[in-house]
Order: structure tokens, then C-alpha cells, then sequence
């Protein structure tokens, strides 16, 4: 599998406003049940990052240890059913029976661009990024919002509308944010493990 994988139009106009039903600001647990008032993350509602300098909405996060379960159990049915539908796409598309380990949804504006960062240090975790804001080719010249990703050479990927990226992890990458205020950069993330090519050391690029 290569390191970094481009897939334009990898989900459709109806997936598309499908995956745009979950950027709203309502909580995406299960019959819209309020957990935590003061952590938005519970609730599967938008919260800002300071240190991504960016907003977050968890989705599920099956790593065992988190304090909290964001499992499939207590997400809406709809969500659940395009997580598992894009996880069976992905499979296909890669060969690969990829483990779920997290989903959340990104989102910047102008001014919020994400500082250089690595998902994780394994050669085995890959990130998907599927972008659902407003980004097209039509645009992109006044909008930016590039994704960079920093190997031997520097990748840069538009991020459009209905297009994926896969990348391993520990590729350094850094989110642009869009330069005209009228425009978001939404982007909808999936981390997987490949377990069948689990490594005993960690690989960091210098």
C-alpha cells in the first residue's frame, strides 16, 4: 500500500449530504441525550482545539483507553451506518481489513490553520480524510485549505469536495485553513490499524 493515496469522487452527491448531516451543532449520541453538559466531546457536539488550533467532533473512538465510550452503541443510527459503509469501501479499495480505531469530524475557517503534527508513530495506522465543505476546483483558487504532507518531499493536496486521502500516520501533515472567510474546510477522519502489518518498533520521519 503506498504511503499517501489520492481517490477523487470517493463518495457520492447522496453520501455527500449524508456525512453533511453530522456537521451540525446537536449532539450525535443516540436520541440526542446530553451527557456532559460542560464537555461537548460527550456529546459528540463541535468543541475547539487550541492546540490544533482548529474544532472537533468525536464520532467514535474505540481506543481502550479512553475515559469515555464513544462507541457504536450510543451514536445515532445514521452516523453508524455511514462509518461502517465507508470502512467496507476502504477495505475494498486497499485490500485490507482494516481495524476502526477513531472517527471525528474537522473544522476550520479562515485564520485556523493546523500546526505540522503526526497522528501516530506506527507503520501501521493509516488516516483517511474524506472532505465534505465547500472547497471545489471552481473555488480553489481564492479558497486554498491545502493539506501538506511532509516525507523526502512535500506533498500538497486540495481539499476537495468528495475526495479522499489515506496516509499513514506517522506522515507529518499540516491542514491549511481556507484564506476568504465565506468558505469551510470540513473534513471527516478515520483512523485504522492494518493489524496484518503490525510492526514491534515505531517509525518517525527526521
Amino acid at each position: 500500500m503506498k504511503d499517501i493515496t489520492i481517490i477523487d469522487n470517493f463518495i457520492n452527491d447522496e453520501e455527500l449530504e449524508e456525512a453533511r448531516q453530522f456537521i451540525g451543532e446537536e449532539s450525535l449520541n443516540i436520541n440526542g441525550e446530553i451527557y456532559d453538559e460542560s464537555n461537548p466531546s460527550i456529546n459528540r457536539q463541535w468543541f475547539f482545539i487550541p492546540i490544533d488550533n482548529a474544532y472537533k467532533k468525536i464520532l467514535v473512538d474505540l481506543r481502550p483507553t479512553r475515559d469515555w465510550s464513544y462507541d457504536m452503541e450510543n451514536i445515532i443510527p445514521s452516523a453508524k451506518n455511514f462509518i461502517l459503509k465507508i470502512k467496507n469501501r476502504i477495505d475494498k479499495c486497499t485490500n485490507t481489513n482494516f481495524k476502526l480505531e477513531r472517527v471525528y469530524l474537522n473544522r476550520q475557517v479562515r485564520g485556523q490553520d493546523v500546526t505540522l503534527h503526526t497522528d501516530d508513530s506506527k507503520a501501521n495506522v493509516y488516516t483517511l480524510l474524506i472532505y465534505i465543505g465547500d472547497i471545489t476546483p471552481e473555488n480553489y483558487d481564492k479558497a486554498g485549505g491545502d493539506l501538506e504532507l511532509i516525507t523526502k518531499e512535500i506533498t500538497r493536496i486540495e481539499p476537495f469536495t468528495k475526495r479522499a486521502v489515506l496516509f499513514k500516520g506517522y506522515i507529518p501533515h499540516q491542514a491549511y485553513a481556507p484564506l476568504v472567510p465565506d468558505l469551510t474546510r470540513i473534513s471527516i477522519a478515520f483512523k485504522f490499524v492494518d493489524m496484518s502489518d503490525e510492526l514491534p518498533f515505531d517509525v518517525r520521519y527526521s
